[in-house]
């Protein structure tokens, strides 16, 4: 436990100066090889012959698991090579009325684990669940709604979606991110990806529409609508500048390594260890205010979950309703980019504090920057004559395009959002948000009355 609070501290402080591990830990362990080769040769000769002489052992085990990974990889590369993938634009309707509970209820429709369900499926074709990119795009201060997914599953998702918002208008377009001829030398690019505070566990949800009293269908004008700040952030773009957020996402099945699925739960198990350490801390409280009598200790520790304080209980109800509900492993990116002349600073602070409008006081998670992405470049250790920034920018560029996030062409850890969670980021704000360049349809499509007289013929 010592060394591993140690390591945390060396982490965090790396972190801290924005040293890269990837760079410090081969110098690290180069170092400590000179000192120990100094110190005592004979232990590191008998290391070294050690690894040798047991290599008929071991060398089997990793050529065999590195030709596995490889295969797979290979196969999911194939398999996503071989799909047709359709980008729909979605006008909202000229009134929307609805609360975003409507899109959790589409997101439950959406959600689907199928397509991987033997280990011939999954190792040796190569197959994987479908793959969902939410989408609002701002092309020089015009927003629009997207949904990017494979072309078989356009007809039930659009069925899904009307059956939501019927005066929705839903179209085949051509896929705004590859119309811009993209190159380094006349466009500068910002950008990262994000993911949700590591310091609780992601069954803690974020604020959602809930917490903000979107279930209740309140009046119009009393909305307080979170995707408001996105939305407002995304159109204060003007020509030739374009600002992007993505949502990429696929139904949570269970934990996997290569397509061999495993016991443990990466959402479940941290949950409930939070839980226990939550009763746990509020039972030595308990403890401590029964003072020293064995017998009434004994009984405060009992009661320990009922001493919970009001801001633990809202965390242990919110972690307890996060996961009764279905999850999806998602992938968030956000990218600004703009003709070199046209770009502006003012919009990487925005992306800094992009999700804000989800943040709330410490029973509810957040969701902040990760090291992916050319934002965190602050440092001239992090990026010598900008090679790494050009290289992160296309990367940026080309992994929002190709919808890239799970398995080929790019692989990430996902985080973790529950329906409510996703409907809360990715839903049609009411008629009462005016944000500038939003996208509506002109206006309501009604039907013709049943009584209206025939002309002659």
């Amino acid at each position: 436990m010592l060394l591993h609070d140690q390591a945390k501290k060396v982490y965090e402080f790396l972190d801290g100066w924005q040293f890269e591990l990837m760079f410090v830990s081969p110098l690290a362990l180069f170092v400590l090889f000179i000192v120990a080769v100094v110190a005592d040769p004979g232990a590191v000769s008998g290391a070294l012959s050690a690894t040798i002489a047991i290599s008929p052992v071991w060398i089997p085990f990793f050529l065999g698991s590195f030709l596995l990974t490889s295969w797979v990889l290979y196969a999911r590369f194939q398999f996503w090579f071989r799909q047709e993938y359709v980008l729909l634009h979605i006008q909202l309707p000229p009134e929307v009325e609805k609360s975003p509970l409507a899109m959790e209820a589409f997101f439950i429709g959406l959600w689907n684990i199928g397509g991987e369900t033997t280990f011939i499926d999954r190792v040796i074709r190569g197959q994987f669940r479908p793959v969902w990119s939410l989408e609002i795009a701002s092309t020089e201060g015009q927003l629009g709604f997207y949904l990017h997914m494979r072309k078989g599953w356009r007809q039930i998702t659009e069925a899904r979606l009307y059956g939501q918002f019927p005066e929705a208008k839903i179209t085949e377009v051509d896929d705004y991110a590859a119309k811009i001829p993209f190159n380094i030398e006349d466009y500068a690019t910002s950008g990262s990806e994000y993911g949700k505070s590591g310091s609780v566990p992601q069954a803690l949800p974020i604020k959602t529409y809930v917490a903000y009293g979107l279930d209740k269908n309140p009046d119009e004008e009393l909305k307080v609508d979170p995707i408001t700040n996105i939305l407002e952030l995304l159109a204060q773009v003007g020509k030739d500048e374009h600002f992007w957020m993505q949502i990429i996402c696929r139904g949570r099945k269970q934990d996997e390594w290569y397509g061999f699925y495993l016991k443990e739960n990466k959402f479940i198990k941290p949950a409930r260890e939070y839980l226990e350490k939550l009763v746990k801390s509020a039972a030595e409280r308990a403890k401590s205010f029964a003072g020293g009598e064995a017998d009434a200790a004994k009984q405060a520790a009992s009661r320990g979950f009922m001493l919970l304080s009001e801001g633990e209980r809202r965390r242990v109800d919110a972690i307890e309703r996060s996961m009764t509900k279905l999850i999806f492993e998602c992938g968030i990116r956000v990218v600004y980019i703009a003709k070199a002349e046209k770009f502006s600073g003012i919009h990487i602070g925005a992306m800094v504090r992009f999700f804000d409008s989800v943040r709330g006081q410490d029973e509810y998670n957040s969701i902040g920057l990760t090291d992916r992405g050319n934002i965190r470049f602050d440092y001239p250790w992090q990026d010598f004559m900008n090679i790494r920034r050009n290289t992160e920018s296309r990367h940026l560029y080309h992994r929002y395009k190709d919808r890239a996030y799970f398995f080929v062409p790019y692989d990430q850890v996902p985080i973790f959002l529950n329906t409510e969670e996703l409907a809360t980021l990715w839903h049609f704000p009411s008629s009462v948000i005016k944000t500038p360049g939003l996208n509506r349809i002109p206006s309501r499509v009604a039907d013709a009355p049943a009584n209206l007289p025939t002309l002659p013929s």
